[in-house]
């Protein structure tokens, strides 16, 4: 297997706006400050859940330098660098490496529903100019395209590629992923609700949005076979109702209920619906596992 990335947890963190459209630098760091308090092994940030498709260039700058400050060395800092454009993603990457980042997450192609071999040409390319280790990001949902388990092999042998970040929810790909790719490339749950599963496969941990609100449920469920399905058990309605509507909208709802961050998005995200609000208040009241984790930074 190929040198891992990291092994165990990393939050997808959010990127909080405060009521100006700004980013809020201080939930930044009552954020970051609460992963490393719970010890998560990585964070990830400016990917799908931390809105980095809304951020000007001088904004991911300065906000991944930021964070570089925030992290210590002992917790790897990812950054979300994907680009349709190949030339624009091997920037990214490089930008990234620049201000401090260990590794970036690229996700497939979007929009532009490219063949198999476009998703090997478009790595290939991008890899050819960065030094950065990357971690590939198989997203069908969001993007229109599947990397083929075959594809995911062809792409083990470039060099940069260092871990597969696995958002297919279909449990028959993610099998046939696993088995096909046999070890040779560290493999991290990309939905929450399906971590148990990646449990059971051995693979490499979890990029998480669940433990934005809850990481010391999740690197508990990481670190303890014996709390495992506990713990799965009661935050299965919680991993859901994140995804009740498109990704971050819940969990950013979630986040300003426990005096994390302000409740904001960059259009064209749009707040949550009441009616979802009503669920994931009741699902944070009912929940036991919450009670640690509504830590209020604010005086």
């Amino acid at each position: 297997m190929k040198e891992k990335v990291f092994e165990g947890v990393c939050t997808a963190l959010v990127t909080p706006f405060n009521k100006k459209n700004e980013i809020d630098y201080d939930a930044t760091k009552r954020l970051v400050e609460n992963q490393i308090k719970n010890k998560v092994n990585a964070i990830l940030i400016l990917g799908s859940t931390g809105e980095g498709f809304s951020l000007s260039p001088e904004e991911r700058k300065k906000f991944i330098s930021f964070v570089r400050t925030l992290v210590p060395k002992t917790c790897k800092l990812i950054v979300g660098a994907g680009s349709n454009i190949c030339e624009e993603a091997s920037l990214l990457v490089n930008e990234a490496e620049s201000l401090g980042a260990d590794a970036c997450l690229v996700q497939t192609p979007y929009f532009c529903k490219c063949t198999q071999n476009g998703i090997f040409q478009h790595f290939k390319k991008i890899c050819k100019n960065i030094n950065l280790p990357i971690i590939v990001y198989n997203i069908p949902s969001r993007s229109g395209v599947n990397i083929l388990p075959q594809t995911m092999k062809k792409l083990c042998e470039i060099e940069n590629i260092c871990g597969l970040k696995e958002a297919n929810g279909d449990v028959d790909h993610i099998l046939k992923m696993t088995s096909s790719l046999g070890g040779a490339l560290p493999i991290y749950c990309g939905n929450d609700n399906l971590f148990l599963l990646f449990l059971a496969l051995e693979c490499s941990g979890t990029i998480s949005v669940t433990s934005n609100v809850f990481p010391a449920e999740i690197v508990k469920m990481w670190k303890n076979k014996e709390k495992r399905l506990d713990l799965h058990n009661k935050l299965f309605k919680f991993n859901n109702l994140m995804f009740c509507e498109p990704n971050p909208i819940p969990v950013k709802y979630a986040l300003s209920k426990t005096k994390m961050l302000e409740n904001v998005l960059r259009l064209p995200l749009t707040s949550l619906e009441r009616g979802h609000e009503k669920e994931i208040d009741e699902e944070l009241k009912r929940s036991l596992v919450c009670r640690d984790n509504h830590v209020s930074a604010r005086p």
